[in-house]
């Protein structure tokens, strides 16, 4: 089926040099994007066999696109493949591609203009030298880990053998993306040079360099660790041992990549190769990959959903901030990061100086850890001004209000952002659950006011929730998204209410667990149910973490909406007695030399009695999970949500939703009637809240 001659052949061409360098240039046509399709496939192959026709005395990769060399496999493909085995063929295709690449007489380079990630990486990797434009848009890797695969163009193989054991295992198992000059440093380049010199540089290399073999590493335990089978075999248990800890068994893919490594170094790589493709083949066909590659598809096409039914609008280029604390100070950190000028207010000089602190902290970490140069961290410093007045806030088209969640405060600010800005500014209040509306009844012009719900960290959480009150203008919405997106984060835009969508699906669910405990069921066991279940972690420690003050005013506001307001607030009386959670050192869980239960939560709400979580087909996972999700497709048929595709990347970027199962609704669509059924029996063991929402009752399906 893929064999070259049987395929139209397009997207890359050999061209000789008068020089003696020729170049193959890779263009796949009618699309933006050099991914890997069977025509790139058999083009590179036909392009390869001329070259070694023609002799030339070195041959240069190169792109033709702008900012992009070789992306990954085409994933639309590999997701319509029906069967394990075709895709098994395709990756030997690739094995043979960079086969013939690695086995050509003269000196091969890779110039990397943009993107290589994934087979485009693979493909540099055949070549003897790799060389990479010093260019924002660079990032080189091979990250399929994350979308449940492993590299199967030879990667497995080919990056131990260039950069020894140990330092391809961090890469692959953690699926990096690196920058041109954190490629240098780890060895998967050998050269960074200005782009307008990449031309010139690959060239001169490919015309003085010299055909070379492969070292194992830079350093003797490197080489040692590659090479030697006892270092090996140590190398190969750490890290099986670091990925059961850390998948729990949920992502199959970590332990085939290291299989893949640990076959071919002990029996050749032509063995490891071979398992390589038959393990892609597997992992492509699995339910895990199917839905982390959807939730990625969903990602890359969020950006323009985002603006459905919106006018299009630019992203502001000044912004204000309103609240230095933690949320303040990240959200200005990131606009800072995305070029903004951004104007950070507090009440006084002290909380300011300790917010550009912060901002400063973070920037200079992010450029110690290679997020970007040090260079640009100090850019990113200079973007962010303090003031305890409100100096500088006429000139913002966005202003963030990021202060505590009151709604006397958050009204009272609103009121004094009204006074000084510009009558064309957009302001947003950052807030996980107080409505909007709310918010904005005293505005003077409530059309200019929308939600923009940010996570924390903010700097590490890639989601934003812009909020859409009935009475807040198209234009001012899209402002709020189009900022979102400048950030880098994907957004979701849902309708005004208590909690929104996030924040109402995870206090359900968390105040379901307070509930548990008042059947008798112990913290520790819920929580480690949830996280064997494949949540991040369990929701008293996400309590702890966020603080019980947070999570009871969060808890309140959506219980209203539920119509629960009565129910007893479990976290309430914890906070009212002291506990504040992980900060202070004591919550649910006490914080000391190691963290344990804390017995007095117990005394505190009068709980007696202790028994061992319920096991059988609905244990605590299963019941939180199960209410979890119905309450996300109540928030669908609500109309809070407008797709399914937000809900499924709200819950997963936002608040740890498994991401093997792709998220609630594709969970909803791949448990179908026994979802229904499990919701009703829980309804009459447990309350009418688990009736099954009207969607899942009718049997809709989310996703074709």
């Amino acid at each position: 089926m893929l064999e070259a001659a049987r395929i139209e052949a397009a997207g890359a061409r050999f061209e000789p040099g008068s020089d003696g360098i020729a170049r193959i240039v890779i263009d796949r046509p009618t699309d933006s994007v050099n991914a890997i399709d069977p025509p790139l496939l058999a083009a590179l192959l036909r392009a390869v066999e001329d070259a070694r026709a023609a002799g030339p005395r070195g041959l240069v990769f190169a792109s033709a696109k702008p900012d992009q060399f070789v992306g990954g496999a085409d994933l639309s493909l590999i997701t319509t493949w029906p069967s394990a085995s075709e895709i098994s063929e395709a990756c030997r295709v690739m094995h043979r591609l960079v086969s013939e690449i690695a086995a050509l007489p003269f000196v091969t380079v890779a110039a990397i203009n943009g993107t290589a990630l994934g087979g485009g990486y693979e493909l540099a990797l055949a070549c003897d030298w790799r060389i990479a434009g010093d260019a924002p848009s660079v990032r080189i890797g091979l990250p399929e880990i994350t979308l449940g695969l492993i590299p199967a163009g030879g990667g497995t193989q080919r990056l131990p053998r260039l950069v020894g054991l140990p330092r391809a295992l961090d890469l692959i198992l953690n699926g990096r993306r690196l920058s041109a000059r954190r490629a240098l440093r780890a060895g998967l380049v050998d050269e960074v040079v200005h782009p307008a010199a990449l031309e010139r540089a690959a060239r001169d290399r490919a015309a003085k360099g010299q055909k070379r073999g492969v070292s194992g590493g830079a350093t003797p335990v490197e080489r040692a660790a590659t090479w030697l089978a006892p270092a090996r075999a140590f190398a190969f248990s750490q890290a099986r041992r670091r990925v059961a800890k850390e998948t729990r068994g949920h992502y199959p893919a970590p332990e085939k990549a290291i299989q893949a490594m640990s076959i071919g170094l002990a029996r050749g790589m032509n063995d490891g190769l071979e398992y390589e493709a038959q393990a892609f083949g597997e992992l492509a066909t699995s339910a895990v990959a199917r839905n982390l590659i959807a939730l990625f598809m969903l990602g890359l096409r969020q950006r323009r959903a985002a603006g459905h039914d919106l006018p299009t609008a630019s992203a502001p280029v000044r912004i204000g901030v309103v609240g230095a604390g933690l949320m303040g100070s990240g959200i200005a950190q990131s606009a800072a990061v995305a070029g903004m000028s951004v104007r950070m207010r507090d009440v006084d000089d002290a909380a300011v100086a300790r917010g550009l602190s912060a901002v400063r902290s973070l920037s200079e970490d992010a450029g110690r850890k290679g997020v970007f140069d040090r260079r640009e961290a100090k850019r990113t410093i200079a973007r962010v001004t303090g003031t305890s007045d409100w100096s500088g806030f006429a000139r913002d088209e966005l202003i963030v209000e990021a202060v505590f969640e009151e709604i006397a405060t958050k009204r009272r600010v609103l009121k004094e952002i009204e006074s000084v800005a510009s009558p064309d500014a957009v302001i947003a209040t950052n807030t996980s659950a107080l409505p909007i509306a709310d918010i904005a009844r005293e505005a003077a012009h409530p059309e200019r006011v929308v939600g923009m719900h940010f996570f924390s960290p903010v700097h590490r959480m890639q989601l934003v929730e812009v909020v859409r009150p009935a009475k807040a203008s198209p234009e001012a919405v899209a402002r709020a998204v189009a900022a979102g997106q400048a950030l880098g984060k994907t957004v979701i835009v849902v309708r005004d209410g208590p909690g929104f969508y996030t924040t109402r699906v995870i206090g359900a669910m968390i105040g379901e667990a307070t509930r548990m405990l008042d059947e008798g069921a112990r913290i520790e066991d819920i929580d480690r149910a949830m996280t064997t279940f494949g949540w991040p972690v369990g929701p008293f420690t996400l309590m702890d973490e966020v603080g019980l003050a947070v999570a009871s005013h969060a808890g309140e506001t959506v219980a209203t909406a539920l119509g629960v307001a009565s129910e007893r607030n479990a976290v309430r009386v914890l906070a009212d007695a002291g506990l504040q959670g992980k900060r202070s050192g004591a919550g649910f869980y006490l914080y000391g030399k190691k963290r344990e239960p804390n017995a007095r939560v117990y005394e505190l709400l009068g709980i007696t009695a202790r028994r061992d979580v319920p096991q059988g087909p609905i244990g605590p996972a299963e019941r939180l999970t199960s209410l979890f999700v119905n309450e996300a497709v109540r928030c669908l048929d609500d109309g809070v949500l407008r797709s399914p595709a937000e809900g499924d990347l709200g819950a997963v970027l936002g608040l740890g939703f498994p991401p093997f199962l792709g998220g609630p609704f594709r969970y909803a669509d791949a448990q179908a009637t026994a979802l229904r059924d499990r919701l009703t029996a829980l309804a009459e063991r447990h309350g009418q809240r688990y009736t099954p929402a009207t969607s899942i009752a009718n049997g809709r399906r989310f996703f074709p």
